[in-house]
């Protein structure tokens, strides 16, 4: 299906990406690059396109949004790609008229293929003016997750907030002991190798994204405050030899947590039988 469609933010390492992944699988997409220079001449760029895409760091979205929309040609769909979604939702919707959707792609810019790959999906407005989009993607093998805004922005809480806080720290505490990885790599068990890398692989990209990810609205570092309280207290009780609670505790969160508890061992057995 030919369809016109415009990436702003598009050379940076996500639109990169989108532009690799449809010359690949939609040759009849007809693929545009905005770039921070094209704010000089933006109508032609932005003018009678199918779709245009949001690109860009998270504290740019809004008004980058509002930059865009007056030279939006009817009908075209508004989608961003930010890793929140609530409020750039509600930004499309109030500063357009037309078709608006939210989408996340669960995954990074080094992504080949889009097996399995998830992309959220947050419904604004004309959803029937995006089908297209979705059964594409879907046709290519990404698995489309529909869900609320703040359905998604509480879960990305956690899985963004809480998860990178917590690697960014252990990375800090490393440094701060001087701990030598290459040797600690010699005595390190198959999962904890596995940790290690998740650290180094954060480490190894940019602090920017990061850091706007992490303190990208007041809920997600309000939670990181209370986390950090809430490790601190639980560290006092380690320092303190209080065994009998930790074991509670842990038997609690195990109960809790039920089936995924032991479908994770097998899970994490599987990918380390693989290396």
């Amino acid at each position: 299906m030919s369809k016109k469609i415009c990436i702003v933010g598009g050379n940076g390492e996500m639109g990169q990406m989108t532009q690799k992944l449809f010359s690949m699988y939609f040759p009849d997409y007809e693929v545009t690059i905005f770039g921070s220079k094209d704010w000089a001449n933006p109508q032609p760029k932005l003018e009678n396109k199918d779709l245009v895409i949001i690109s860009v760091p998270i504290y740019l979205t809004k008004e980058i949004i509002d930059r865009v929309v007056p030279f939006l040609s009817e009908g075209c769909v508004l989608a961003d790609y930010t890793s929140i979604k609530q409020e750039p939702l509600e930004a499309m919707l109030s500063a357009y008229q037309g078709p608006v959707v939210g989408l996340h792609p669960i995954f990074g810019p080094t992504v080949e293929i889009p097996d399995k790959q998830v992309i959220t999906v947050c419904d604004g407005r004309n959803e029937e003016k995006y089908k297209w989009l979705l059964d594409d993607l879907e046709s290519i093998g990404f698995s489309i997750e529909h869900m609320s805004a703040k359905d998604h922005d509480d879960i990305m809480t956690f899985v963004q907030g809480i998860e990178h806080f917590s690697v960014y720290c252990l990375g800090l505490f490393l440094k701060k002991k001087n701990i030598d990885i290459d040797r600690v790599l010699k005595l390190a068990s198959p999962v904890y190798k596995m940790e290690l890398n998740i650290v180094g692989r954060l480490f190894s990209q940019g602090p920017g994204l990061y850091a706007d990810i992490i303190m990208s609205d007041d809920s997600r570092k309000e939670m990181v405050a209370e986390f950090a309280e809430f490790v601190q207290q639980n560290a006092k009780g380690v320092e303190k030899g209080d065994k009998a609670t930790f074991i509670e505790n842990f038997k609690q969160v195990k109960s809790w947590m039920g089936d995924f508890a032991d479908k994770a061992y097998k899970e994490s057995d599987k990918l380390l039988l693989k290396k």
